[in-house]
């Protein structure tokens, strides 16, 4: 029974040190990279009679820089699109088929209670500096563009991946240098105003992405 105890723990030693060992030949990550999509709808009341939606597509791509383990710092590039009729929100002009794009460039910073490289759900909320770019496009008219500056905070969890598929985050790892890839999702408030009266650009994002850290 002793000879029986002694040989469990020996091989519960060799198991525990190499999964020590293969945790620790994965360094730390130092930068993010992020891919996110999702709808995005505009704080304007008045949004659903000029384009007959509420909410708009948006697309999103960040990248950032990891301190202390648990805050990035970085810059994301986002672009949404909307077609509709009526007046112009930003001219209250009548007019023919509309097209609205917006263009945001977000400087942020993110805080990550992560405790653990291995650790399975993470939640996170940060915020920061918002260049709000947008452009009006109107049939036979032109169009009109312009980028006011505004502000931004987001919050949202992100799901350990790995563990679904060992193999393959293994080979991301040795391939190309992926430490971890995440499922996330988010959602996001951008505050952002432009025109004489002032018509409100900002609005609501919520978003799901792919997560990869380096």
């Amino acid at each position: 029974m002793l000879r029986l105890a002694v040989l469990f723990l020996l091989l519960s030693g060799s198991l525990f040190s190499t999964l020590l060992f293969a945790d620790s030949v994965r360094k730390s990550p130092d930068f993010t990279f992020e891919l996110q999509g999702g709808v995005y709808e505009p704080e304007d009341e008045k949004w659903e009679s000029y384009y007959g939606s509420k909410r708009m597509l948006e697309m999103s791509m960040s990248f950032a820089y990891r301190f202390f383990s648990v805050v990035d710092i970085g810059t994301s590039f986002s672009f949404g699109q909307d077609k509709g009729k009526g007046v112009l929100p930003l001219s209250q002009l009548r007019s023919g088929t509309v097209s609205y794009e917006i263009f945001p460039v977000d400087i942020f910073a993110v805080l990550r209670a992560r405790f653990s490289d291995r650790q399975w759900i993470v939640p996170y909320a940060g915020g920061g500096y918002t260049r709000f770019f947008y452009r009006q496009s109107i049939d036979g008219e032109g169009y009109a563009r312009g980028s006011v500056d505004g502000l931004h905070a987001k919050a949202g969890l992100q799901f350990l991946l790995d563990p679904l598929e060992p193999e393959s985050a293994k080979n991301m790892y040795s391939n190309y240098g992926v430490i971890n890839s995440y499922l996330v999702f988010e959602g996001k408030i951008t505050k952002a105003q432009a025109g004489t009266p002032a018509v409100k650009l900002g609005g609501t994002s919520y978003r799901v992405g792919i997560l990869v850290e380096y």
